[in-house]
């Protein structure tokens, strides 16, 4: 009896238990969906109060500096570098920031993450040994080394050509020397050879040649000009070539003395290089004279620039420089010689100081009036 009665006790309290749960079903869903609620309000409230921390910055101008700079200033701001290595052009270069993404002035949040390009440096760092290779084969070893570079560390200059056993175009000597530290960039001076025979050359027809057509060509002929001149007479145009001491198409050796003789015009008229600056003493008009043009006779004087200098067992480079009392400096010939006598023509301004120099040092000083 017990037993029967604790059971029928038993399914009176579960049948209370699941009415009383189904009286209670809607509030237990409403504290569900409250609970809910509440947790996504609070979700909201973290992100919003974590992310008020990332306030707005403005990027520093780190371009230029040192890579430990740089990452001091973008700590003070809160940034975080993305680095990038790459070689530059320059020497001295290492371990600065070349560029930076973001640009400078950019506002960003704080942590945000700037790319910086920093240069590992140059791809050489001395002079190589260059005597006994080809000369060909350095330009295009340098040309696919520096191809694209706005300023490769090494150029080569003009060569000057010497005589000797080694096949032609082979590098004989070099300046810098071997091992010479690049601090800037360099222009290499090499003497090459040309051969167990000196190259002929052609000698062109000169005649009628203005100053200007005859300094043009000088930078470009490897002869030895030796210029004379006198006042013009009878038919000859003043400021241009009227002899010269080899004739056309003969074969001479290379840097080979080669004469040629100036008619110049009076001291009261002038030319300026291959311009008539009024007609001439003569009573010829421009239009009598080829191939000139009026300018002002008055700022104008021609002449025969001469100088000597110590003699070289091979040609080197020589410049002649103009400083005119107005206006910039100019160079108004660049050309290879022996030394020894040097002579260039000239049509420049009055009061013009001329100044020759040979291997960048300067031998004369003239001042024309």
């Amino acid at each position: 009896m017990d037993i029967k009665n604790k059971i029928k006790d038993a399914g009176i309290s579960l049948n209370e238990m699941e009415a009383d749960l189904q009286k209670s079903a809607p509030a237990f869903a409403a504290y569900t969906i409250a609970a809910f609620v509440l947790m996504f309000i609070t979700a909201l409230a973290v992100f919003f109060f974590s992310n008020k921390g990332y306030e707005q910055v403005l990027v520093p101008n780190v371009t230029g500096k040192t890579l430990t700079r740089a990452l001091l200033e973008m700590q003070e701001k809160e940034l975080y570098p993305k680095l990038q290595l790459r070689y530059s052009d320059l020497p001295g270069q290492a371990g600065q920031v070349l560029s930076q993404n973001p640009r400078a002035g950019s506002i960003v949040k704080a942590g945000r993450r700037i790319t910086l390009v920093v240069s590992r440096g140059v791809m050489i760092d001395h002079i190589g040994n260059y005597v006994g290779t080809n000369l060909d084969a350095l330009k295009n070893k340098l040309d696919a080394l520096y191809g694209g570079v706005e300023t490769p560390q090494i150029t080569i200059g003009t060569p000057v050509f010497k005589m000797d056993a080694a096949p032609i175009g082979t590098i004989l000597e070099q300046d810098p020397p071997e091992g010479t530290p690049i601090t800037q960039p360099v222009e290499l001076q090499l003497i090459v050879s040309s051969g167990p025979t000196a190259p002929r050359v052609s000698v062109q027809n000169y005649v009628g040649k203005t100053i200007a057509e005859i300094l043009e060509g000088m930078g470009t002929t490897p002869l030895l000009f030796e210029f004379t001149s006198h006042i013009a007479t009878g038919d000859e145009i003043p400021g241009t070539v009227v002899s010269q001491s080899e004739p056309e198409n003969s074969q001479v050796d290379e840097y080979s003395k080669i004469s040629l003789e100036f008619a110049l015009p009076e001291l009261n008229t002038a030319y300026s290089g291959d311009t008539i600056v009024d007609a001439d003493i003569k009573g010829r008009t421009e239009d009598e004279v080829a191939g000139v043009k009026k300018t002002d006779s008055s700022k104008w004087t021609n002449g025969i620039f001469s100088a000597k200098v110590s003699r070289y067992p091979l040609a080197v480079p020589v410049k002649l420089e103009a400083f005119p009392p107005e206006g910039a400096s100019y160079t108004v010939a660049s050309f290879n010689h022996i030394g020894g006598e040097i002579t260039v023509p000239y049509a420049v301004p009055h009061g013009t100081t001329l100044a020759l120099s040979v291997l960048n040092q300067e031998k004369e000083r003239l001042t024309v009036q």
